[in-house]
C-alpha cells in the first residue's frame, strides 16, 4: 500500500470517528438503556439455565412461592457466612501471628470438621466445591459444575453471580452461592512464583500434593458452597 493510500485511510477513519461523535451523544441514553434491558435478560436466561427442577415426576416436590424460595436463599447464606467466618477468624489470627504453615494446617485437618458440624447443626449438606479442587473429598457434581459454568460465563460478562436454588432427582432442595477470588486468597490460591510465599508452597506441596487450586485472581470464581436441604414431606 503507497503512503497515499495509507494518508487518504488515516484521514477518512478521523473525520469517520469525528461525525459519529454527535450522534454517539445523542444515542447514549437509548445504548446505556438497551445495556440494562440486555443484562436484565442475560440473567433472566441463566436463571432458567439452573433453576428447573431435576426431579422425575413434578408430584414429588411442592410449588414454590418467591418469598419461599428466597428463604431457602436467605438460610443458605446464614450457613455459608457462619463457615466463612469461622475459617477466616482462625486463618487471620494465624496469619497475622506470622504462622502461615499453621494456617494451611488448620485448614487440611479441620475444613470438613466444620462443614459436617455446620450441616449437623443446621440439618443441611454443607460442601464446598471447584473446577480446581484442593481436597479430593470436595470434588464437584455434574450439576455444580453446570452451576459453577454458569457463574464463570456471569463473570466474562461482567454480570454479577448470584445465589441459585433449585431440586435435586431426589426432591431435595439445593442452594449454590459463589466463592469469589479476593486479594487477600491469592496468598495460598495465587500465583505460586509470585503470590504465594515459599514457606507456603512447601506446605502445600507437603498436604496436598496433587493441590489444583493454584492460579486463581482477583475476581475469578473460586468455586461454591453447596448447601442441600432435607426433602419436605408433601401434606395429604
Amino acid at each position: 500500500m503507497n503512503k497515499l493510500a495509507v494518508v487518504f485511510l488515516i484521514l477518512v477513519g478521523f473525520f469517520g470517528v469525528s461525525c459519529s461523535q454527535g450522534a454517539s451523544k445523542e444515542s447514549g441514553g437509548e445504548n446505556n438503556q438497551n445495556q440494562a434491558e440486555s443484562i436484565v435478560e442475560q440473567n433472566r436466561k441463566n436463571d432458567s439455565l439452573v433453576e428447573v427442577d431435576h426431579v422425575h415426576s413434578a408430584s414429588d416436590i411442592p410449588v414454590l412461592t418467591p418469598e419461599q424460595k428466597q428463604a431457602y436463599i436467605d438460610k443458605a447464606k446464614k450457613v455459608a457466612k457462619n463457615a466463612f467466618d469461622i475459617f477466616s477468624g482462625h486463618l487471620n489470627r494465624l496469619f497475622k501471628e506470622k504462622h502461615p504453615a499453621e494456617a494451611l494446617a488448620y485448614c487440611h485437618d479441620n475444613a470438613l470438621k466444620i462443614t459436617d458440624s455446620l450441616s449437623r447443626a443446621y440439618n443441611v449438606q454443607v460442601k464446598r466445591t471447584s473446577f480446581r479442587i484442593r481436597n479430593s473429598k470436595n470434588k464437584p457434581t455434574a450439576q455444580e459444575e453446570k452451576v459453577m459454568e454458569i457463574y464463570r460465563e456471569q463473570i466474562h460478562k461482567n454480570l454479577s453471580p448470584k445465589p441459585y436454588m433449585h431440586y435435586d432427582v431426589y426432591g431435595k432442595p439445593h442452594v449454590y452461592i459463589p466463592i469469589m477470588v479476593q486479594e487477600k486468597c491469592l496468598m495460598c490460591h495465587g500465583d505460586p512464583n509470585k503470590d504465594i510465599p515459599e514457606v507456603i508452597n512447601r506446605k502445600l506441596a507437603e498436604l496436598y500434593p496433587g493441590d489444583k487450586a493454584i492460579f486463581f485472581k482477583k475476581g475469578d470464581l473460586r468455586g461454591i458452597w453447596s448447601i442441600t436441604f432435607p426433602k419436605k414431606k408433601q401434606a395429604n
